[in-house]
């Protein structure tokens, strides 16, 4: 009887005993003594930068943290073998550099760690990315090209009036007619292939912008493709006049060193060099023909050789023609064999011309290598273009001031420009464009030794490259 109770009694005994630990183990677990905090952005808040700066602190009173343990992830992507998280002697930090900038609009961070008795903690919020604010106007927003344009045309008006009414005053007092006046003073070249041009292209650059900031849905460097045709009419006149007037000048030195063969021959015959040009201006059709017909008015006028020459190569605008003019000039005034030194000067200028003429010839490939250089130049800068969406936005770094891909640097992110794909496109188009100003000039340096002629290869490589732009990046 006493065994059986004992058989009842004691399990009951043990469940009773049991059953008040089994409870306690359950409702009180163990906590970590590793507390993470969030520093910034806060949860919620609103960051203005795509590359914020993410700081988590933590605290810990048993052990300090494991550094090779933490991890953190931003938008679900573990960002920790970037490189770029830093973990303190009491926070974690992280800057997201350009190539991993955060997208606008809500973005997610979790952050994970064990202290160094494997106690973990984690923690996880939510934030948001907005652009940031507009920079601050330009000295120049205020000023409209229309308001510009406005106060040029009253300025204009102005001046014709006040012109108009001085010539109609010399008209009441001294018979003063334009036609008369541009007779004895022709209108400089220079006026009307640069400076009216230059008018020109500043009203057209006043009226185009005007339109481009007033007008929607332009593209974004639509104010660049204003100032090309702008430039295009201002220095096109000018470019082609210069070498219309380099080609005359070469035809003029072939003409003449051809007319000091024939003189030669003439006052080797007996003919002196005042009746040597009468003679042969009967028989020029060329470019001569004019000059000579005029310099043989002059002999019949009985005015001497020697100015009649100086004057007549004057128009010619070489300074190879002066300088053998005034050669022969100087041997007729003091005698001798004057029919020797023409001939000479003849054999030497056509020489000159010749050398001249093939050294143009050997240009051409240096020319044509660096049309080749500004090509392949092309080519790179459109390759970059292609493959930076796929980086992301560039970070701009001058004189150590930040990290060009994290932005940890002296000044922070916040001093390093940040270039988008459009804003790249738009400064490699640029740069471009004074690039193609730039190498035509050296052309026209190099070939001719004036920057002048070398306008046409500036303009002509202007446009190959607005034209590629628009064909690649519509």
């Amino acid at each position: 009887m006493k065994l059986l109770l004992a058989l009842v009694v004691l399990p009951l005994v043990v469940l009773v005993v049991a059953a008040p630990h089994a409870t306690v183990e359950a409702a009180v677990p163990a906590s970590s003594p590793l507390v993470l905090t969030i520093v910034s952005p806060l949860p919620g808040s609103t960051a203005t930068s795509n590359t914020p700066q993410i700081v988590v602190m933590f605290t810990d009173s048993v052990a300090p943290i494991n550094a090779s343990s933490v991890l953190m992830f931003v938008d679900d992507v573990n960002v920790t073998s970037t490189g770029d998280v830093i973990v303190g002697a009491h926070t974690i930090s992280y800057i997201p550099p350009t190539i991993l900038k955060l997208p606008d609009g809500p973005n997610n961070v979790t952050v994970e760690a064990v202290d160094q008795d494997d106690y973990p903690a984690a923690v996880s919020w939510n934030f948001t990315v907005t652009p940031s604010s507009p920079s601050a106007p330009s000295a120049f927003s205020s000023i409209k090209p229309t308001t510009v344009l406005l106060y040029v045309g009253i300025a204009a008006a102005l001046g014709g009036a006040g012109v108009g009414g001085y010539i109609l005053y010399l008209k009441m007092t001294s018979r003063f007619t334009l036609r008369r006046y541009f007779a004895t003073h022709p209108v400089e070249r220079t006026y009307l292939v640069l400076v009216l041009p230059l008018c020109i292209a500043f009203v057209f650059v006043l009226g185009g912008l005007s339109y481009v900031f007033t007008t929607p849905g332009l593209p974004p460097n639509a104010e660049d493709y204003v100032l090309i045709f702008a430039a295009f009419i201002a220095l096109l006149p000018w470019g082609i006049d210069s070498r219309r007037q380099l080609a005359r000048i070469r035809t003029f030195e072939r003409a003449f060193a051809q007319f000091l063969f024939e003189m030669a021959d003439a006052m080797r015959g007996g003919i002196d060099p005042a009746k040597a040009l009468v003679e042969l201006a009967k028989t020029h059709t060329n470019i001569m023909a004019k000059p000579l017909r005029i310099a043989s008015d002059s002999v019949r006028l009985g005015r001497p050789f020697e100015a009649i020459l100086r004057e007549m190569v004057a128009s010619m605008r070489s300074r190879l023609i002066t300088r053998y003019a005034g050669l022969i000039a100087d041997a007729s005034t003091i005698g001798g064999e004057t029919a020797t030194v023409v001939y000479r000067a003849a054999k030497d200028m056509d020489d000159f011309v010749k050398i001249e003429e093939e050294r143009e010839k050997q240009l051409a490939l240096p020319v044509t290598v660096i049309y080749i250089a500004f090509a392949v130049l092309m080519a790179v800068l459109f390759a970059l273009l292609y493959i930076a969406p796929t980086l992301g936005t560039l970070n701009i770094s001058f004189l150590g001031l930040g990290n060009p891909l994290s932005g940890n640097g002296a000044g922070g992110a916040a001093s390093v420009p940040i270039l988008t794909i459009g804003l790249l496109k738009e400064r490699f188009f640029e740069l471009m464009v004074f690039n193609a100003l730039g190498t035509g000039a050296i052309i026209g340096a190099f070939t001719e030794g004036r920057a002048r002629y070398g306008i046409i290869h500036s303009l002509g490589l202007v446009a190959a490259t607005a034209i590629a732009f628009l064909i690649l990046f519509p």
